[in-house]
């Protein structure tokens, strides 16, 4: 019998088993893709923003020196412009008097610290495995998995779904969700710069959508550039060359040029996701698999890994780990504050995405209020995510 068995091995998932293996419950970890065990976690170039909130929950459970040695790049200042408009906001680590305001991880790097510390650990781990059934009873619940022996049947008092935005546990417990697409495509490539970055990260807001350039090691950025889906058809049919020129028409000018690592980009349609509910009896949702948001702030795993630290911190003052009033706490320490950044990003995709004449004044207004230090520091501490961190 299994105190917490989550279901889903990615960033969030192993994050919540790593903040568990020195505690008194006994934690099992079911994930589909065999090569994880095996330290092979592919190397498809992508990277996650990581605040400095999520920073200090993995300094806690001590995973973070591997990220820095494996090549986590700190972000010194934020650049925030509105196109092509003269004014623009920095935000800076000297402001909240901090040494970075986050860093840039490559997910690869991520995965590898936090599955070595798993390897090294008392979890137990199920690897290939693929949840095929639940049976809820009174007191645990039995959960059937197919692995490559076949069929097993586990018991636990809490099962935990971090198996991402498409989650089959979300669909299996019939929570319903409720979500809006873009008429956007986020494209995402890493590159290499000219000029040195300097350890700033930038966004640039147009019309079709926002431009992330996200500083990386040896002077290579990370890129999403959000375009109109109509455009996608037409950009996928360029040459590097042509690509690489009409980036640098939206580069900060001060990076130089540009040149692609890779000729092929990856693309995906940007979406916000909510479930109406996290819990059901001794289950709950977690990261993704509750909730997704609109890229342009980068938050989307930083709110993972706050629904992590919550987690961690009530199962380890809990009797019951799948206990109503477990379940009702993790509830209502995160649902608000999930749903609060999801409304935030996707008005600030829509206001800096429209060319009426009273979006333009509003969004110029609010950038020059960000230039006010009261104003700038209030939202730096929360994209931080140091509200959670009180």
């Amino acid at each position: 019998m299994y105190d917490v068995l989550i279901v889903g091995g990615g960033m969030v998932g192993a994050s919540l088993a790593c903040g568990l293996r020195n505690t008194k419950l006994k934690v099992g970890l079911i994930e589909p893709k065999a090569n994880y065990t095996q330290g092979d976690f592919g190397d498809d170039g992508r990277a996650s923003a990581v605040a400095l909130g999520s920073v200090m929950y993995w300094q806690s459970i001590g995973v973070w020196s591997k990220m820095l040695q494996g090549g986590a790049t700190p972000m010194h200042r934020i650049q925030i412009s509105d196109g092509d408009y003269p004014g623009l906001v920095q935000l800076r680590c000297q402001d909240m008097g901090v040494e970075a305001l986050g860093y840039i991880v490559p997910n690869q790097v991520t995965l590898a610290a936090l599955w070595q510390t798993i390897g090294a650990s008392a979890i137990d781990v199920i690897c290939p495995g693929r949840v095929m059934a639940v049976h809820h009873l009174e007191t645990f619940v039995q959960v059937e998995v197919l692995t490559d022996r076949g069929i097993s049947y586990l018991s636990t008092k809490l099962l935990v779904a971090a198996d991402g935005s498409r989650s089959g546990m979300r669909e299996q417990e019939g929570i319903l969700t409720d979500r809006r697409s873009y008429d956007q495509t986020c494209i995402v490539a890493t590159v290499k710069t000219k000029m040195p970055h300097h350890n700033v990260a930038y966004e640039r807001f147009y019309t079709s959508g926002p431009l992330a350039i996200l500083p990386m090691s040896s002077d290579r950025c990370c890129v999403v550039w959000t375009v109109k889906q109509g455009e996608l058809p037409r950009l996928l049919s360029l040459e590097s060359p042509q690509i690489e020129a009409e980036l640098e028409q939206r580069f900060a000018p001060e990076l130089g040029e540009v040149k692609l690592e890779s000729a092929q980009l990856r693309h995906y349609v940007p979406q916000w996701m909510h479930a109406r509910t996290y819990t059901k009896p001794r289950f709950l949702l977690l990261g993704d698999a509750a909730h997704t948001t609109h890229p342009i702030a980068g938050q989307g795993m930083n709110l993972g890994l706050r629904d992590v630290a919550s987690l961690v911190r009530i199962l380890r003052q809990a009797q019951d780990p799948g206990h109503d009033r477990v379940l009702q706490q993790y509830q209502t320490e995160r649902y608000w504050d999930n749903l609060g950044m999801i409304l935030l990003t996707d008005t600030t995709n829509r206001l800096f995405s429209n060319q009426i004449g009273w979006c333009q004044f509003i969004r110029r207004i609010g950038l020059r209020l960000l230039q006010v230090r009261p104003f700038k520091q209030v939202l730096m501490y929360f994209m931080m995510g140091l509200h959670c961190h009180r």
